[in-house]
Order: C-alpha cells, then structure tokens, then sequence
C-alpha cells in the first residue's frame, strides 16, 4: 500500500523537503507496524527509475495513494504541475462518499512557508493538524526543521502527521485512473479563463509579487494559412502557437509558465498588440518583459508593423528569444530567409540585449525550458542589483522630517 504521496514545489529547500519526506517514511512504517524496508510514500525525484516517464509515474502514485500531503508555500500554488497533482487526486476523492455519507478526502495540508494568499479551491480544505506549535502556525514546517532548538517539536509534528496518514488509510480514496494525460489535466490552481489571459487583461492581485509578463508574437491559424505557412503549429490565437508539435503538443505558454512557477514567478500572457503597454507597466513595478518570437509572424503584415514600431521606441524587453524547431521542417527550409528578417524587423532590440537575454534559434521543447529558466535567473538577479522601487506616499499633509541633533 501507498500510504502518502508528497506534493512540493522544487526549489532552493529540496534538501529539506527530502529529509522531511525520510523522516515521514520512517515514522508512518512506525505507526503502522510495517518492515524498514516497505514502500509507504512517494516523491517524484525519489521513486522515479532512471528513463521512466515521469509524469506516468507521478500518475500512477497519485492514482492509488491514500494521503495526498500538501505542502503550502508561496511557490506550491503557483506551480501548474502541483495543481495538476491537486487536480487529480481531488477527482479521487470525490468520487464516492463514506457510508456515513461523509466525502472521503485524505488530502492534508501541511504549512512548509506560510503562502500569502490561497486560491479558492485550497481555502475549502479545513484539517487541523492539533499541532501547537506556534512556529509551525507563524513560520511553518521548514522552520522547525532549520532550527536545532526546534528539533523536539519537529519530532512532535512527525508523530502527528503520521498518526493522520495511517488512520485515513484505513479509508482510502477509491482507486484513481492511470489512463489520465497529466499534461492536459487543469491545474487546481490555475483554473480556466474565458479567453486566454483572460483578454490580456490584469488581475486583481497584480502587483503583489514576483511577475513575468510574456509576450507572444506568433500568427493565429487564419493569419498563418493567409502566409501559405503551415497552420497545424497554430489556433485560433496567437497564444494557441505550440511550435514543438507533435513531440510536445500543448501551447508554447503552458511550458513556459511551467518554468517561472518552479522559479516562483507569477505569469501573465498577452499577444504582440499589448506589448507597449505590458514594458510600461514592467518598467513601473520592476517586473520582467519576456517576448517569446515566431519568426513566421514578421510575414504578417499587421505583425511586421508591431514589432518595427516597437523595435524603434527605447523602451525595451527584459529578453527575447526566438523559436524556430528543429523538427519544423517548412521552418528549417527558410531558417536563412527567416533569421534575416528577424534582424530586419528586431534588429534595434537584438543590439539592446545582452547574449544571455537573447536566445536567437530556440530548436526543442527542452532547450526552450533550459534557456528560459537561465533568462528567468538571471533576469531576477539584475532586478535585485538594478531595479528601483516606487514608493508614492498617500494624499495629505505631513510634518516635517525629524532631525536628530546633539547635546
């Protein structure tokens, strides 16, 4: 039996989360009497065999796991793969109430850094763990484990949730599918607009922290069929432009917000007629500008104008980089052709951007997330060493400014 399956953003704690993900094994094979060696939990960079699938992998735990262990943290609710995971046990365990006609639900929450928000679907999951802790309530698990002095309350807290995961697996879930596609499966998190971006529009909570705006300049499918360009690449929006088909099927922004959630980046996406105003706004809130580039699309006339116009203004994008698959075959046949007019129409911005900021030919689905997470890293780095902060005081009057003065 698969007693828990433990769910985490990755980042710079994965030490920690391994360590407390060991010590949870040890005390649940404890509470439930079972042999050192048994099998109780899972964490994707433990169980997952060298060349396995990990994501079918991932499937399979979640499919017949009893506990699903959240750990809450600002990064955990704006991964899309943690709300996937969110998403597929939460179909489980809705499923087919108790006898008493109670839903099961073994999903425990577990407070790792206290996030400052929570989405919807999370502030309807009450379990109180009876811990009194008041550094786990203030701070979180990961306190515990960093401080020395915390060591007891930390073996305190062990006990406790292991008591929780072995007592609800004696009422499991009912078995989940290992047919689903992880890759299509909505995040919990991240639930679907009308539209995408919802328009372009910005959210509510804009603002509020770490933001990535991504530009996407690519045809729609009417524009690309009107270029005689091969529409299968393509939707019905720019933002639908998924150039890694058929090897990697979903849209290019899908992995693209996957790779600055792992960093803790929030994403927003617009197409190439809000580019103007998304640098604007970047430039007021020290944000990050990323224009993700069809070549293709400088064939568009209405596309072409954009970008010329843009190209000519000083205010610029944090990086740029320009996708042309390898495994396109129409577009490697006009990769010359293409990389010309490229510098023709976007040549101001390409003199602008450093080497690590400009990616020229992006060629796999993997080299794209490679080269994305180092623009995103090193975009965060130059916020911290050069960005400015606006602090605009409210309306009204103030005294003077105190001035200390000697004896």
């Amino acid at each position: 039996m698969l007693y828990f399956f433990l769910s985490y953003a990755r980042g710079p704690d994965d030490l920690f989360v391994r360590r407390f993900y060991n010590d949870l094994c040890s005390e649940v094979r404890v509470h439930a009497g079972l042999d050192r060696d048994a099998e109780v939990g899972f964490l994707d960079n433990h169980n997952i065999e060298p060349g396995q699938n990990w994501p079918q992998a991932l499937v399979n735990a979640i499919s017949e796991c009893s506990c699903f262990l959240a750990l809450y943290s600002p990064a955990y609710f704006l991964s899309q793969p943690c709300g996937k995971e969110w998403t597929m046990f939460e179909m489980r365990s809705r499923v087919a109430p108790r006898d008493d006609g109670v839903p099961v639900n073994g999903l425990i929450p577990v407070v790792w850094l206290p996030p400052r928000e929570l989405p919807d679907v999370a502030k309807t999951v009450h379990y109180d763990l009876d811990v009194q802790e008041e550094d786990y309530r203030r701070r979180g698990l990961r306190q515990l484990l960093r401080l020395q002095r915390m060591h007891d309350a930390y073996i305190d807290f062990l006990s406790t949730v292991a008591e929780r995961i072995v007592a609800a697996a004696s009422t499991p879930p009912p078995r989940g599918s290992t047919q689903l596609d992880f890759e299509r499966l909505e995040s919990a998190f991240h639930p679907a607009k009308t539209g995408p971006d919802a328009g372009g529009e910005l959210p509510p909570h804009f603002g509020t922290g770490q933001t990535i705006h991504f530009v996407i300049a690519a045809p729609s499918g009417a524009d690309a069929a009107a270029i005689e360009r091969d529409a299968g690449f393509y939707g019905e929006d720019p933002l639908d432009w998924a150039p890694f088909r058929p090897v990697q099927a979903r849209p290019l922004r899908e992995y693209a917000q996957k790779v600055a959630s792992e960093l803790g980046f929030e994403s927003l996406f617009t197409g190439l007629d809000r580019l103007g105003d998304r640098v604007k706004v970047a430039q007021q809130h020290n944000h990050v500008v990323v224009l993700l580039v069809d070549p293709w699309s400088a064939d568009v006339p209405a596309h072409r104008e954009l970008l010329l116009e843009y190209d000519h203004h000083r205010e610029h994008v944090s990086a740029m980089l320009v996708v042309m698959s390898a495994g396109d075959v129409q577009t490697q046949e006009h990769s010359g052709r293409l990389a010309g007019l490229m510098h023709d129409t976007l040549g101001n911005s390409e003199r602008r951007l450093d080497e690590v900021m400009l990616r020229r030919s992006v060629l796999t689905g993997p080299s794209f997330e490679a080269d994305l997470a180092v623009v995103l890293a090193e975009a965060r780095n130059r916020l911290v060493a050069d960005g400015r902060v606006f602090r605009r005081p409210p309306p009204g009057h103030y005294a003077p400014r105190p001035i200390l003065e000697g004896p």
